[in-house]
């Protein structure tokens, strides 16, 4: 499945050559990045069969980070609704191991 990722804008990799428009979207095909440029050329090109998701924010390259899951699952970041239990800063140490984690809270806390 194609998808058109619109956004106010793509930065390009540290000495990556810029395209001569502005990029403001990135088309993917299933797993792979296959076109990056200006969204009303991509959507001319391969808007009949691409869906659209439209984000407030920018696209940077991807980085590895091999002691993520250590950091994302040393401080549990509340749900806004969870702010008069648990208040609005992360949750650490011997207050994070009281709670009762599941994997969709873990999810929330790494997606905020």
């Amino acid at each position: 499945m194609l998808t058109i990722h619109r956004v106010r804008e793509v930065r390009l990799a540290e000495g990556a050559e810029p395209g001569a428009e502005a990029a403001d979207a990135v088309l993917v095909a299933g797993d792979r990045v296959a076109a990056i440029g200006p969204y009303e050329r991509l959507r001319a090109e391969h808007g009949e069969g691409a869906r659209v998701r439209e984000w407030d924010g920018v696209l940077a390259p991807g980085r590895y980070e091999p002691d993520a899951a250590a950091f994302l699952e040393a401080a549990y970041h509340p749900d806004p609704r969870e702010a008069d239990e648990l208040g609005t800063e992360p949750v650490t140490g011997d207050a994070l191991a009281a709670l009762a984690m599941t994997d969709v809270r873990w999810g929330g806390s790494a997606r905020r």
